[in-house]
């Protein structure tokens, strides 16, 4: 692990540490010896170690420094004292963490990835799975009902039929907690990005932005994997993260810089694809704190801070509700 991975993941992870163990009489905790990342933009780091963040420079050059600002996949390997080989700035010679993320994936392309991994490689729980899937399907859906196909109940029938189809793919993967342990991600709300803005100002309708919601809404509550199954879900309730996104919009610049923050509203990038992004082309405003201060990539896409809030919670997610190994 780099120095630098190191500094952010530390103070981070102690926090989980304590929460995990305060008030707790859990003795035994999960501890992976592989980790197998599925899913969308939200979890890949690609082939050349750029993200669909915000990717910082190193100092004084034109390359990325992949292990800063880790998206949160990476974050979570990180602190089991994993790397994934597209990030392995130490030259580990044997990285336990295999990227399996592809950009533009829906919840179908993430279910035949998987389908591939464990024809070759089956699951047991040593491995921990993360999956990070449903925001292609919800802007598919939503892109359906703009072109006038689906109709609102169409877009969200659609929306929970994937929704469905991801938990199918959970309970098949852990196998009642004979397979490997899963940790997935509710897609982000768009509800208050800066694409719902955009939607607004382009149809006139701030209806809009309630559909977004409405369709992200759909999705994890369609999401219901069954229990005892050595999963958890990184988002439990609609609090937490979800309360900060849903917050930070109307916040003051105090409230915002007491959970890092100096903009809610605005993308930070001004590059596609995303994975072109880095501290060199940046808006003017997000220039100061490299990115970090924007809780907004891209219109539809989260960034650096939204990532280390994620891994933070996997983290704890894993240590607290996880199955230990016998």
């Amino acid at each position: 692990m780099s120095r630098r991975l190191k500094s952010i993941l530390v103070p981070m992870l102690m926090a989980a540490l304590l929460v995990g163990c305060g008030g707790s009489t859990r003795v035994l905790h999960y501890t992976p010896t592989s980790l197998v990342a599925f899913g969308d933009e939200l979890s890949l780091i690609t082939p050349a170690g750029t993200k669909h963040s915000v990717n910082l420079l190193k100092t004084g050059t034109t390359t990325v420094d992949c292990a800063t600002y880790p998206v949160w996949p990476q974050y979570l390997a990180s602190t089991y004292g994993m790397v994934f080989s597209e990030c392995n700035p130490d030259a580990v010679a044997q990285p336990t963490a295999v990227m399996k993320a592809a950009t533009g994936a829906k919840v179908a392309d993430v279910v035949s990835a998987v389908e591939a991994y464990r024809a070759v490689t089956p699951f047991k729980p040593q491995t921990l799975v993360t999956l990070s899937a449903g925001l292609n399907d919800i802007l598919a859906a939503y892109a359906a009902f703009d072109a006038g196909s689906l109709t609102r109940e169409q877009s969200l029938s659609q929306v929970r039929i994937a929704a469905k189809q991801l938990t199918t793919l959970i309970d098949s993967i852990t196998a009642g907690g004979a397979g490997a342990r899963v940790l997935y991600l509710w897609p982000v709300n768009l509800r208050y990005s800066p694409y719902a803005s955009a939607e607004v100002t382009r149809t006139g309708q701030e209806d809009r932005r309630l559909l977004l919601d409405e369709l992200s809404t759909a999705f994890t509550t369609a999401l219901t994997p069954g229990p005892d199954t050595g999963s958890s879900e990184v988002l439990l309730a609609r609090v937490s993260i979800e309360q900060k996104i849903s917050d930070a919009p109307g916040m003051n610049a105090a409230a915002l810089s007491a959970i890092g923050l100096t903009n809610a509203i605005d993308a930070a990038c001004t590059v596609s694809p995303l994975t072109a992004c880095t501290t060199a082309t940046l808006v003017e405003g997000a220039v100061a704190t490299n990115g970090s201060g924007y809780l907004w990539a891209s219109p539809q896409l989260p960034g650096p801070q939204y990532h280390g809030w994620l891994g933070q919670l996997a983290r704890q997610r894993a240590w607290e509700t996880l199955l230990p190994l016998d």
